[in-house]
């Protein structure tokens, strides 16, 4: 993976959905069946878990690695940052 093509890092709120479209609660994660998982506001309720991202040039992101914390996400995203920054011109 060359991460050197990102602009910079992000990191985004991730919530699972089920098949007919609703978001999963994280506490029913057991018991429903995820289909796909969305990007969503830092303050929703139904987060399950933190996505790192890459921000291409053109502004689409890539998911880079979904954590299980807030922290450990931006951690990640701080370290990538910090190593592929890129330098002012």
């Amino acid at each position: 993976m060359q991460l050197q093509h990102y602009q910079q890092f992000v990191v985004r709120g991730v919530v699972a959905m089920c098949e007919q479209g609703l978001p999963i609660p994280p506490n029913s994660l057991t018991e429903i069946a995820a289909v796909c998982h969305e990007t969503v506001n830092d303050d929703d309720p139904n987060v399950s878990a933190w996505g790192v991202y890459g921000v291409l040039f053109d502004n689409s992101i890539d998911n880079l690695a979904d954590c299980p914390t807030k922290a450990i996400a931006e951690a990640i995203a701080g370290a990538l940052t910090t190593l592929y920054r890129r330098k002012a011109a």
